[in-house]
C-alpha cells in the first residue's frame, strides 16, 4: 500500500489511496464518496492555507490510504507545525457547523465532524497527535513529549484496530479496519526508527 504508482508534479499517489478510493466507491450507494472526497479537499485545503500564511513551501504532497500527507522544503518550528495541523480539523468543524444548519447539507455535515474527530485522535500521523506532540515539546522537551505520545499511539492504535477487526466481521466493512492498519504499521516504524537511532548512532 506504501508502494507510491503515480506521480505528477508535487502530487504523488501511492497504491493504497487507489486501493481505498476503488473500495470505497464499489461500496458507495449513496453518493457518500464524492462528499467525502469535498471534506478532505477542504481538510487538505485547510493545512495548505496555514502552511501558506506561515511562508512554509510544500515540496511533495503525497495521497495514501488515509489521506494526504504534506512534506515541506524546510520543516517548522513546533507552534507553527501544531498550528497547520490543527488548521485541517478546523475547517471541518467549521464546514459541519455551517452546513448542519441546512436540512440538505446534513450529510457533508455528518462528514467532516467525523473526519474532524478522526484526525484529532493523539495518533502521531494523525494531526491531533502531531499537535499534541508539538505542544508538550514546548512545555516539557522532546524526551517526554516522545514517550507520552508514544503510549498514546500505542493505546489509540490498539484500540483502533480492534475497533476495526469488530466492524469488519459484523458488517463488513473494512475501512476502519484498514486505516487501523496503517496506523498500528506507522507507529511500529516510527519506534524502530527511534530504537535503531538509540542504539545505532
Amino acid at each position: 500500500c506504501g508502494i507510491s504508482i503515480m506521480r505528477l508534479g508535487r502530487v504523488e499517489a501511492t497504491g493504497g489511496f487507489f486501493l481505498m478510493m476503488a473500495w470505497l466507491n464499489y461500496l458507495d450507494r449513496s453518493f457518500i464518496v464524492p462528499m467525502a472526497a469535498a471534506a478532505c479537499a477542504a481538510h487538505e485545503l485547510g493545512h495548505f492555507v496555514a502552511i501558506y500564511l506561515l511562508n512554509g513551501d510544500v515540496k511533495l504532497i503525497r495521497l495514501t490510504v488515509v489521506g494526504a500527507e504534506m512534506v515541506l522544503e524546510h520543516p517548522f518550528g513546533y507552534w507553527q507545525e501544531g498550528l497547520c495541523a490543527l488548521a485541517g480539523p478546523g475547517v471541518n468543524l467549521l464546514l459541519a457547523f455551517l452546513c448542519c444548519e441546512f436540512e440538505r447539507g446534513l450529510v457533508f455535515a455528518g462528514l467532516n465532524l467525523a473526519l474532524a474527530l478522526f484526525n484529532l485522535l493523539p495518533i502521531g500521523r494523525l494531526d491531533g497527535g502531531r499537535a499534541l506532540y508539538c505542544t508538550l515539546a514546548l512545555l516539557t522537551g522532546q524526551g517526554l513529549a516522545a514517550r507520552v505520545c508514544i503510549w498514546l499511539n500505542r493505546l489509540c492504535s490498539g484500540s483502533a484496530l480492534a475497533a476495526g477487526f469488530l466492524l469488519a466481521a459484523e458488517r463488513g466493512n473494512i475501512t476502519l479496519l484498514l486505516t487501523a492498519l496503517w496506523l498500528v504499521s506507522a507507529q511500529l516504524q516510527c519506534e524502530f526508527t527511534l530504537w535503531k537511532d538509540k542504539f545505532y548512532v
